[in-house]
């Protein structure tokens, strides 16, 4: 038995598309790693402001058919009791009965036939042209166009409250103060789209003024730095997406 499902989902890279390299263009670097794993070409999406990738893959899982409901669920305690009762009255009646002989049958649990599942997912991969700030635009066009719910959005963005490389998931909740992610929040019309964070380190003082932030995270990788990406997020970061996804249509399933 084998069941086919077709997904497809709409992966952002936020970034700074006029600075590449950069800190705050982490989103739109990692979005390159996976079209690059995936090896699909670039094309400018004129009507969207961005440019665009699509990738397909397929994921398969095996597992036991659900078996069907028992034919003797319905049977209540109640009734179970009376029987019991029943048999003791009519074997302890007489005194020349004979012992009771067991006819309770052997019950041989049968296995259910394995099914074969399929996930059949489109990822269509974009890097909005615009500046930050009004990016969602390009986001909220191509959903629409695609036909793409926003909890099949992931937004990818760079977080400064986490160490370098390090990847966090979020369902929804407020931008924290993230430029792209405001964006995409109006522009969507919802806050309910998947946000997978890039950490990339704080700078190395203690002022946070607007100035110093914004100065670290327009600043360029280090080559260290650009080495822990390559280790810790390119290889990946599509594997995660995947993953949140396939368990995200098996919750939908269920």
């Amino acid at each position: 038995m084998a069941t086919t499902v077709r997904k497809h989902i709409l992966v952002v890279g936020l970034g700074n598309y006029t600075h590449p390299g950069t800190r705050h263009n982490v989103g739109m670097m990692v979005v390159d790693s996976i079209a690059q794993r995936f090896n699909v070409p670039w094309s400018e999406k004129s009507s969207w402001k961005a440019e665009v990738a699509t990738a397909h893959t397929s994921i398969a899982t095996r597992h036991r058919a659900t078996p069907p409901p028992s034919p003797n669920a319905h049977v209540g305690k109640k009734s179970l009791r009376s029987s019991a009762a029943d048999t003791v009255s009519d074997t302890t009646a007489g005194a020349a009965a004979e012992a009771p002989t067991s006819t309770t049958p052997v019950v041989v649990k049968k296995k259910e036939p394995w099914v074969t599942s399929t996930l059949e997912l489109t990822i269509t991969l974009l890097k909005p042209l615009q500046l930050m700030n009004i990016s969602g635009t390009s986001v909220s066009k191509a959903a629409k166009d695609l036909g793409i719910p926003a909890q099949d959005i992931v937004v990818i963005h760079d977080d400064m409250e986490r160490d370098i490389g390090k990847l966090s998931f979020k369902s929804e909740g407020s931008a924290n103060g993230h430029n792209g992610i405001k964006s995409c929040v109006k522009a969507l019309g919802t806050a309910h789209f998947r946000r997978l964070r890039i950490g990339i380190g704080r700078p190395p003082i203690s002022d946070r003024s607007p100035k110093v932030v914004a100065g670290y995270v327009l600043g360029r990788f280090k080559p260290l730095e650009v080495e822990k990406l390559e280790e810790l997020v390119y290889d990946k970061v599509g594997d995660e997406i995947i993953r949140v996804s396939t368990t995200a249509e098996k919750k939908t399933k269920a």
